[in-house]
């Protein structure tokens, strides 16, 4: 799963830099969702903002490079 760079959610931070850290705060959140450029729970779009919608098939979505390929699997 790719992340979109406007994604957010209440524990996100850049600060790390880590790939890993990022996707386990993801994992751990039971928190709402929301984009940077509408400051709303959906997209530009009129569509949910989450990991589960915010992809590449989204007019919107610009590829988070700090995001990286995804959690890894112990």
């Amino acid at each position: 799963m790719e992340l979109c760079r406007y994604l957010r959610w209440k524990t996100f931070s850049r600060n790390s830099g880590d790939p890993q850290q990022i996707w386990e705060s993801l994992v751990r959140s039971q928190v709402p969702f929301g984009c940077l450029r509408t400051c709303q729970a959906w997209g530009p779009d009129d569509e949910v903002a989450s990991p589960e919608c915010c992809n590449a098939s989204r007019s919107c979505f610009v590829k988070d490079p700090q995001g990286g390929d995804g959690p890894r699997i112990a």
